[in-house]
């Protein structure tokens, strides 16, 4: 009477195991699923530099250290993703070390100097400092506080928002009484995104301003 019995233990132990499948076959399962779920970006990672791919470096003060990284180095992220350029700065040597693109790396170095230009007045810039990334525009003197913002806050929030790099400066021969004129840096769209977020702003403290240059900016 126990012959059966044992039969059918047996034959259920064999069906266990053939369910649960052997050490080998368990490994090479977890093998497979390990291969499979690797991340997409390493494989991106072996891609091939660009020709002009270099690194430069610019020496820095102590002080345009500070200035240059930002709170929580947001400054200099800021910078880097404008510019598509990879940017480190070594603090103890104050050196900042740009890596990408000859474009990118002139982009970010421009980039970087206007930022620590403001820090002592404001930032003169040529016409040759355009390459092809960087829209102006005229703020009616008494539209100027409005738009820049408490410490700078609107812009910036702009800046955030449009993935852009926004200061005043001076272009050529001294400044214009009446107005100062805004650079925005970045790709086309973001800039024009930007320009009409400012330009409203402008609307709103000086009525009518949009209508007087409308064909400069349309």
């Amino acid at each position: 009477t126990c012959e059966p019995l044992l039969s059918f233990v047996f034959v259920a132990m064999g069906r266990s195991s053939d369910r649960s499948g052997s050490p080998k076959k368990k490994e090479d399962r977890s093998r497979s699923r390990r291969k499979d779920s690797r991340s997409p970006s390493r494989k991106d990672g072996g891609k091939k530099k660009p020709d002009d791919y270099g690194v430069d470096t610019m020496k820095i003060t102590d002080d345009d250290a500070a200035f240059i990284l930002g709170k929580g180095g947001k400054t200099k992220e800021k910078v880097a993703r404008v510019s598509e350029c990879e940017i480190e700065l070594f603090e103890r040597d104050l050196i900042l070390e740009f890596r990408g693109t000859k474009l990118q790396r002139r982009k970010a170095k421009k980039y970087a100097e206007g930022v620590m230009a403001q820090r002592t007045g404001p930032v003169n810039i040529t016409e040759d400092f355009d390459d092809g990334d960087m829209t102006t525009l005229m703020v009616p003197q008494e539209a100027v506080g409005f738009v820049t913002g408490r410490a700078g806050n609107f812009l910036r929030t702009i800046e955030e928002e449009w993935c852009t790099l926004m200061f005043f400066c001076e272009i050529g021969s001294g400044r214009n009484k009446d107005f100062e004129k805004l650079a925005i840096f970045g790709g086309v769209r973001a800039r024009r995104g930007a320009e009409l977020k400012v330009l409203s702003a402008v609307e709103t403290k000086v009525p009518g301003y949009l209508e007087k240059i409308r064909d400069d900016v349309l």
